[in-house]
C-alpha cells in the first residue's frame, strides 16, 4: 500500500454502497427515527413560554439582541440605531461573575463515613490540573455567557483522545524536490474536556421534564464537513456506507419502506450529519451519521458510567414543567426595543429640526441642496420654501426626553444599575443612595450567582466520574529496574498549593500500586522541600482503591471572591483591624499564614519559624550571658567587688 503524503491527494468517493442492516436493525433503527422526530417536532413548534415562538427562533432573538444586531436599512432615510444596552448589562453581570471563585471542596468518605482528607485533596488537585490543560477558565467565562443570553446551558464531559502525524525529516530541506522523511502517527494527548453545545444542537425526550438527568432520552446533532467527520470515524466499519450527500443512493433500488435517505436536518454536499443518542435508563448510545447507525443495537453508553454526560443549567425557571429557562436578554430585549425606538425617533426628530421639511410652491423641482449652510441659489424668489409647520423644527421636547430616561430607569431596575457597572452616578447622589444601588444589584446578581454556581456544581460531579473511569488507567509501561521487568505508568500531577503552616508550596500525587512507608514518604518529602526551596507534599494513590465503590463523595460550590483579588485583601485588611479587639487570644501563625495566601508570598521567606524565633532567643541569652561574664571578668582583674560596687550605686540612688 503506497504511503499517504497528504489527505489532500486522496480521491473522494462519491457514490457508497447502501448499508446493510438486519432486521433488527432496521426495526431499532426507525424507532430512534421516530423517537427523534417526535422530539425535534416538540421542541421546534411554538411555545407561549416563548412568547408565542419557537425555540429556534427564540434562540437566534437572543443571540441577536445580545451581539447588538444592526439590520440593514430598509429606506433610505431610516436610522438603523442601537444602543447596545443589552449586551452593556450582559457583560456587566458577566465581569462580576469572572471575578468569583467557583471551584468545588471535594470530601472522600470510606464506608465507616469518616473522612479521607487526602483523597479529597488529591481530586482537587487532578481536576484543578485537569480544568488548566483544557484552558477551562475562558470555557467558563463562554459557559456563563451563553447562561446569560439564551437562559439555558448545555456543556458536556468527554474524555478526549487525539493523535497526530508525526514527521521527522532525515536530512534538512534545502529547497530539493526528492528530500524524505520518516512519518507515524502518534498520540498528542488525553484529558478530560468540557464543550459548550449550543442550545439548538441539543434535543430532549420530553420539554415537560425541567431536570435533564429525568430525561428519557438526549441527543445532540452536530454538522461537520466530511474530512472532518472522516477523522473521526474512518476506522468505524460502517463509515464507507456514510455518503457524502444522501440522494447518492442508488435511486433505481428498491428499499421499500425503509427509507435510508433520512436525516434530521437539511445538510449541503460534503457534510455529516451526527447524531449521538443516549438513554441513560436503558443504558443505550448510538450513533447516526448522515442516517447510517454506526453502532451496534443496544451499545452502552461509553464513558464508564451510567448517566448522562451533558449537564444542563437554566438561568431563570419558566416553570417547573417546562424544561428551558428564562434568559436576562429575553427578559429585557423588549424594554430595550422600545428604549432604541425612542432613541431613532429622537436622532429623526433632531435632524428635522436642522433641516425642516418644506412645501415647495415655485412649480420647479428644487434639490434639497438649497438648505444648505452657506449655499446661494439664484431665481427663486422669497417665500417659495415654506416649512409645513412651525413644530417641525423643535426637535426632541422634554416630555420626550423624561419618557426615554423613565425607560433606562426600568431597564437599570430590572438589570443592574449604572454605579454598579463601574459608571458614574448622574447628579449628586449620596452615599448612602450609592449603597443601596448596589446591594439591589447584588440582590440580582445573587440569582445569577445561584445558578453560575449550580453549573460549575454539576460540571464538578461529572469531571470527578470521568477521571475516575480514565485518569487512573495506566498511560503508558515503563521497566522497573530494580525488578527487572514492566510496571505500569500513571499521570502525575504537580500543582501549586499553600501548604499549611509553611504557606505556599508544592503538592504532588502519584499513582501507584506500591505505596510507600510513611518514613520514606516523610524523608523524601524533607530532600524535594531543600531542593526546590519550597515546601512539598507527596499524595500517594492506589488506583484501584480509588476507584472503589465503596468511596462516598461529596462537592460543596461556594461563591466567593478570589483570594488575590483587590476586595479579598481589602477585606482581610478588615477582619485584621476587627480582630485586634481579641488581643493575646489571636492566633499570630494563622493569621500571618492567611496574610501570605492572601498576597501570594511565601510564607517561609516572608515569616519567621517557632524553631527559629526560639534558636534567635537562645543566640541572645547565649550573647547577654558572654557579655555579662566578660564585664565580670574585667571588673575582677581591676580589683573590684562587684557586690560592693551595686551596694554602693544603691546607696548613692
Amino acid at each position: 500500500m503506497a504511503k499517504k503524503l497528504s489527505p489532500l491527494l486522496e480521491e473522494k468517493k462519491q457514490i457508497v454502497n447502501r448499508p446493510k442492516y438486519t432486521s433488527n436493525e432496521e426495526k431499532y433503527l426507525n424507532s430512534l427515527r421516530e423517537r427523534m422526530e417526535a422530539a425535534r417536532d416538540m421542541r421546534d413548534k411554538e411555545h407561549d413560554e416563548f412568547d408565542g415562538m419557537s425555540y429556534v427562533t427564540n434562540y437566534e432573538l437572543n443571540e441577536q439582541v445580545a451581539n447588538t444586531f444592526i439590520a440593514p436599512k430598509k429606506n433610505k432615510e431610516d436610522t438603523n440605531f442601537q444602543s447596545g444596552t443589552v449586551r452593556q448589562k450582559v457583560f456587566a453581570l458577566l465581569s462580576n461573575l469572572v471575578n468569583l471563585n467557583l471551584t468545588g471542596d471535594i470530601s472522600a468518605y470510606d464506608k465507616e463515613g469518616l473522612e479521607i482528607q487526602s483523597l479529597g485533596d488529591a481530586m482537587e488537585d487532578i481536576i484543578l490540573k485537569t480544568n488548566d490543560l483544557d484552558v477551562d477558565e475562558e470555557k467558563k467565562y463562554l459557559r456563563q455567557y451563553e447562561l446569560l443570553k439564551h437562559g439555558t446551558v448545555f456543556v458536556e464531559e468527554i474524555w478526549d483522545e487525539k493523535s497526530k502525524v508525526d514527521k521527522k525529516m532525515k536530512v534538512k530541506f534545502d529547497g530539493k524536490l526528492n528530500i524524505k522523511w520518516n512519518t507515524k502517527i502518534k498520540k498528542a494527548f488525553a484529558r478530560p474536556t468540557r464543550n459548550i453545545i449550543p442550545g439548538i444542537n441539543i434535543y430532549l425526550g420530553d420539554i415537560t421534564k425541567y431536570d435533564i438527568s429525568e430525561q428519557p432520552f438526549i441527543f445532540s446533532v452536530d454538522v461537520k464537513p466530511y474530512d472532518e467527520a472522516k477523522r473521526m470515524f474512518e476506522k468505524w466499519d460502517r463509515w464507507a456506507s456514510v455518503p457524502h450527500k444522501l440522494e447518492n443512493f442508488e435511486p433505481n433500488e428498491n428499499i421499500g419502506r425503509f427509507n435510508p435517505n433520512w436525516t434530521l436536518l437539511e445538510t449541503e454536499n460534503e457534510e455529516v450529519e451526527i447524531i449521538r443518542y443516549q438513554d441513560k435508563w436503558e443504558n443505550e448510545f448510538a450513533v447516526i451519521c448522515n442516517g447510517v447507525l454506526m453502532t451496534p443495537v443496544g451499545l452502552p453508553l461509553p464513558w464508564g458510567y451510567d448517566d448522562y454526560n451533558i449537564v444542563q443549567q437554566n438561568l431563570e425557571p419558566i416553570h417547573a414543567k417546562f424544561a428551558y429557562g428564562k434568559s436576562l436578554v429575553s427578559r429585557t430585549r423588549n424594554k430595550a426595543a422600545l428604549l432604541d425606538e425612542m432613541l431613532r425617533l429622537a436622532i429623526l426628530k433632531t435632524q428635522k429640526s436642522f433641516m425642516p421639511p418644506y412645501i415647495n410652491i415655485s412649480g420647479r423641482i428644487l434639490s434639497n441642496k438649497v438648505l444648505m449652510p452657506g449655499k446661494i441659489s439664484y431665481g427663486i424668489p422669497p417665500g417659495t420654501l415654506m416649512p409645513i409647520n412651525e413644530k417641525e423644527a423643535e426637535g426632541v421636547t422634554n416630555a420626550e426626553l423624561a419618557m426615554i430616561k423613565e425607560i433606562q430607569e426600568n431597564i437599570n431596575t430590572e438589570t443592574v444599575a449604572p454605579t454598579f457597572q463601574g459608571q458614574q452616578a448622574r447628579g449628586n447622589p449620596t452615599a448612602t443612595e450609592i449603597i443601596e444601588l448596589q446591594r439591589q444589584a447584588k440582590m440580582v446578581l445573587g440569582l445569577t450567582v445561584f445558578s453560575a454556581a449550580m453549573l460549575e456544581w454539576k460540571l464538578e460531579w461529572l469531571r470527578l466520574k470521568n477521571i475516575l473511569v480514565n485518569w487512573f488507567e495506566p498511560e503508558d509501561e515503563v521497566v522497573d529496574s530494580t525488578r527487572n521487568l514492566l510496571k505500569n505508568k500513571f499521570r502525575q500531577v504537580s500543582v501549586t498549593r499553600n501548604i499549611e503552616s509553611e504557606g505556599k508550596g508544592q503538592r504532588i500525587i502519584i499513582p501507584t500500586k506500591n505505596i510507600p512507608s510513611s518514613e520514606a514518604i516523610m524523608k523524601t518529602e524533607n530532600a524535594l522541600t531543600e531542593e526546590q526551596g519550597k515546601p512539598v507534599r507527596l499524595i500517594f494513590l492506589n488506583p484501584d482503591e480509588v476507584k472503589s465503590a465503596h468511596i462516598t463523595w461529596q462537592i460543596v460550590v461556594k461563591p466567593k471572591e478570589r483570594k488575590t483579588s483587590e476586595l479579598g485583601k481589602l477585606l482581610f485588611r478588615a477582619e485584621l483591624q476587627d480582630a485586634q479587639i481579641f488581643g493575646p487570644l489571636l492566633n499570630l501563625d494563622y493569621l500571618a499564614e492567611k496574610f501570605s495566601s492572601v498576597w501570594e508570598e511565601s510564607y517561609q521567606k516572608m515569616f519567621k519559624s517557632t524553631d527559629q524565633l526560639q534558636q534567635e532567643q537562645i543566640q541572645a541569652q547565649q550573647i547577654g550571658q558572654q557579655i555579662e561574664a566578660k564585664r565580670a571578668q574585667k571588673t575582677e582583674t581591676l580589683g573590684l567587688n562587684p557586690a560592693s560596687i551595686k551596694k554602693e550605686a544603691q546607696l548613692t540612688i
